[in-house]
């Protein structure tokens, strides 16, 4: 993008700033600093990304409480902040980004532990199926049905015996 810039600009030949901002869709202000900027000032900035942030010298309170508290929200964690530094001069995105930068370096979720539930032979649990139980409720039914007319046929016969 830089060197997009520069190119543009051709050392005041090229495009005026304002111009180059609108065709790339960039500030004036980004434009102007990287055009000001000497070539070796750039890349020494770019080259340096290792940079500290305001929230590291609460890095090891910020773990401690992702780690006794593992559903600890951002939220609850900026408040637990401002609680413990009252002039805490960093936003609720700031957190919020420390905060998921260190979840993907560190896990901080509580292991859990499995036991298997021996209730049943593996492989012979009890599965249904929609269209088998509607086929039982029928068969069902059916048997009902037959167990009615046996108890009345049971019945009319044993009157006639008599």
């Amino acid at each position: 993008m830089i060197h997009q810039i520069k190119a543009l600009h051709n050392k005041g030949n090229g495009l005026s700033a304002r111009k180059i901002a609108k065709q790339l869709g960039l500030s004036r202000n980004t434009v102007s600093k990287y055009l000001n900027q000497s070539e070796p000032n750039i890349a020494a900035d770019l080259s340096d990304t290792d940079r500290t942030k305001k929230l590291d010298t609460y890095r090891d309170y910020i773990i401690q409480l992702l780690q006794t508290y593992s559903g600890l929200s951002v939220v609850k964690v900026m408040r637990k902040l401002q609680a413990k530094v009252e002039t805490l001069s960093v936003s609720d995105r700031s957190v919020r980004r420390y905060i998921q930068a260190l979840k993907q370096e560190i896990s901080f979720k509580q292991a859990r532990y499995y036991e298997p539930v021996l209730d049943m032979v593996p492989g012979e649990q009890c599965q249904i199926d929609g269209g088998e139980l509607k086929q039982l409720r029928k068969e069902n039914k059916n048997l009902r049905i037959e167990k009615e007319i046996l108890k009345k046929a049971s019945a009319f016969f044993a009157k006639e015996m008599k």
